[in-house]
């Protein structure tokens, strides 16, 4: 979860781990 959110840089907190990085 915390590799994830680095590698993205995104909002994951927001929406929930992979959700917005699939979404946009």
């Amino acid at each position: 979860v915390m590799h994830e959110r680095n590698a993205h840089k995104f909002p994951l907190d927001l929406g929930g781990i992979d959700a917005p990085s699939i979404n946009g």
